[in-house]
């Protein structure tokens, strides 16, 4: 019986081939969306500290998006909870 190792390393090679730029690319998008960022809210004018969603970060650069964020958490919440969130 011929070994089907060869087959499986192909394969293998094949989709690192392929999945490693893509990985690369929405990698980017996570990095850029994680950590908390400092940003001046437009309605207040003061600076507030907010969180933004990397899984929603990485859905839309994917979608080919790539600047859309949402906003998880910010320090002027719960009073303005349903603001505009244009500060990003």
């Amino acid at each position: 019986m011929y070994p089907s190792y060869p087959v499986f390393f192909f394969i293998a090679y094949l989709l690192l081939f392929l999945l490693v730029p893509v990985v690369w690319e929405l990698g980017g998008a996570w990095l850029r969306a994680r950590g908390p960022r400092t940003v001046t809210c437009p309605e207040g004018g003061s600076t507030e500290t907010v969180t933004c969603d990397r899984l929603y970060a990485i859905r839309r650069h994917a979608a080919g998006e790539r600047t859309e964020l949402r906003i998880v958490t910010c320090t002027r919440w719960p009073e303005l909870q349903h603001c505009d969130r244009h500060c990003l």
